[in-house]
C-alpha cells in the first residue's frame, strides 16, 4: 500500500494538456503573425513592387488572351495551351527578376512565404487541369475551380498579412461565378480578373508606402 501511495503522490495533479501553464510558456502566434506582417511591411516599402506586381498581372493578362483567342466552344485537348502556360510562368519570372530585382525571394522571410503560397496555388491549378483531361475535357469544369483556388490564395494571404486581402478574395469568388455564367468568355474574365487584382495590391502599396525610400 505504501507503494501504491507512493506511486500516486508521484503522479502530476493535472494532465500537462490541461495545464494553462504549460501552454503560457509556448511561442505567441499573434506575436509571430505580427513580426510577420512587420516584415513584410519593411519589405514594401521597395518601391519596385507595385511596377512587378503590374509586371505580373500584364503577363498574365496576355497569356489568358490568348487562351481565349485559341478556344473552341468545342473543349478537347491542345498542347498549345500547356506551351502558353509555360511561357507565362517563365514571363512571370523574367517579370519579377527584372522589375523587383534579384533574389527578390530571399530578401524577406515574408514575401518567400507569400511566393511559396503561390506556387503550391500554381500546382493545385495545374492538378485540377490534369484531373479534368483525364475524367474528359468536353465539360471544362476546371476554369470556375481556379478562381475557387485565387479566392483561398488571397484569403490565406488576408489572415497572414492584412484583412485587405479579402477584397480580392471575395473579387475572385465573383470572377468565378462570371465564369460558370459565361463560360465562353472563361479565359478573359480569369485574365481580365487577376490584372485588376494585382492592380489593385499595386496601388494599395504605392499609397501605403509612398513615402519610403
Amino acid at each position: 500500500m505504501k507503494v501504491v501511495d507512493q506511486e500516486r503522490r508521484s503522479l502530476p495533479v493535472d494532465p500537462p494538456w490541461t495545464s494553462p501553464s504549460r501552454w503560457d510558456d509556448g511561442p505567441d502566434l499573434d506575436d509571430w503573425r505580427g513580426a510577420l506582417r512587420r516584415d513584410m511591411s519593411g519589405a514594401m516599402d521597395d518601391p519596385r513592387w507595385p511596377r512587378a506586381m503590374i509586371g505580373v498581372g500584364t503577363v498574365h493578362l496576355a497569356a489568358f488572351i490568348v487562351c481565349q483567342v485559341l478556344s473552341e466552344p468545342v473543349s478537347r485537348r491542345d498542347l498549345r495551351f500547356l506551351v502558353i502556360w509555360f511561357v507565362e510562368l517563365v514571363g512571370v519570372y523574367a517579370a519579377m527578376r527584372l522589375l523587383a530585382g534579384r533574389h527578390w525571394i530571399r530578401r524577406s522571410a515574408a514575401v518567400n512565404l507569400a511566393a511559396k503560397l503561390w506556387t503550391t496555388f500554381l500546382l493545385l491549378s495545374f492538378n485540377v487541369v490534369t484531373l479534368n483531361s483525364l475524367i474528359g475535357i468536353e465539360q471544362p469544369w476546371f476554369k470556375p475551380v481556379w478562381a475557387t483556388l485565387s479566392t483561398f490564395l488571397f484569403a490565406s494571404l488576408a489572415w497572414l498579412f492584412t484583412p485587405l486581402f479579402f477584397i480580392p478574395a471575395v473579387q475572385m469568388w465573383a470572377t468565378g461565378m462570371l465564369m460558370a455564367q459565361f463560360p465562353d468568355y472563361a479565359y478573359l474574365t480569369y485574365g481580365v480578373s487577376w490584372w485588376i487584382a494585382l492592380a489593385g495590391v499595386a496601388l494599395t502599396i504605392r499609397r501605403n508606402h509612398s513615402g519610403a525610400g
